[in-house]
């Protein structure tokens, strides 16, 4: 199976990063390494056959960064008439093909190293927030059940920068819920957050204020001053006032108290 159909876009993209993210249940492969000079017209990784868990690279095998002379005599081809130069020339590369295959093993041992060091790699640097988090602030992300709060957790890494940055913390919140979020100081006392979610039912109503409950509860305690209280409400400002059993109002939602 050729990969990825050529996509521009994968070509000089590490071999390791796409084998691990589009096979990651192979454990070993057998790695037949190009030479550096083929690079100029291909990506990292050529082509892979998963039925045998074969990949192409365009890189410099064991053969490619060994002396060519430990080989080859390439002074022999000197003064040899076009048609006998041709014909050990196309020895030579039977020979090759012949040396890379002796040498192949120790190429896949290598590549599947470095293939099992680059899954150790992002496997740190996918949890280095979960670990930094726990060690500094203890708490555990990967606990977390509430979708926003775990969007905003890895903020805390920044807090000291973001607590009481209200314009910061506001822009954030829009982005973690996907709807607009609005933020007014209403006295020393009370910072009050409006989320402006179009179209809910009394039922949706429901559900989506208490699944707001926990991140402005963790808004609270981690990024507002210690003194102020946090007040959210959820909003519909679009739907007119008409009474209709399609679309049901909701006090203080799409109607004013």
């Amino acid at each position: 199976m050729p990969y990825i159909e050529r996509d521009p876009a994968n070509q000089e993209l590490l071999s390791e990063l796409l084998i691990e993210a589009y096979f990651p249940d192979v454990k070993e492969w057998n790695a037949l390494y190009g030479s550096f000079f083929s690079r100029n017209y291909s990506g990292d990784l050529k082509s892979i056959y998963p039925e045998t868990n074969t990949v192409h690279l365009s890189r410099n095998g064991i053969y490619d960064i060994l002396p060519e002379k430990m080989f080859f005599d390439v002074e022999e081809l000197r003064g040899k008439e076009s048609r006998e130069l041709a014909a050990r020339l196309s020895e030579i590369y039977e020979e090759e093909k012949n040396i890379k295959t002796y040498f192949m093993p120790f190429d896949s041992f290598f590549f599947n190293q470095a293939l099992r060091l680059h899954k150790i790699t992002s496997h740190i640097f996918d949890h280095e927030t979960a670990l930094l988090l726990k060690q500094l602030f203890d708490y555990d992300i990967e606990a977390e059940e509430n979708q926003y709060v775990r969007l905003l957790a890895p903020s805390l890494l920044h807090v000291t920068e973001l607590r009481a940055d209200l314009d910061a913390i506001t822009q954030m919140l829009t982005e973690i819920i996907q709807c607009q979020v609005d933020c007014k100081v209403e006295n020393q006392e009370t910072i009050l957050f409006t989320v402006h979610r179009h179209g809910l039912d009394s039922k949706e109503y429901g559900a989506f204020m208490k699944e707001l409950k926990p991140l402005f509860d963790f808004l609270k305690e981690w990024f507002l001053p210690m003194e102020m209280e946090c007040v959210y409400k959820v909003k519909d400002y679009t739907q007119r006032f008409v009474l209709s059993s399609d679309r049901a109002l909701v006090l203080d939602y799409n109607t004013k108290l």
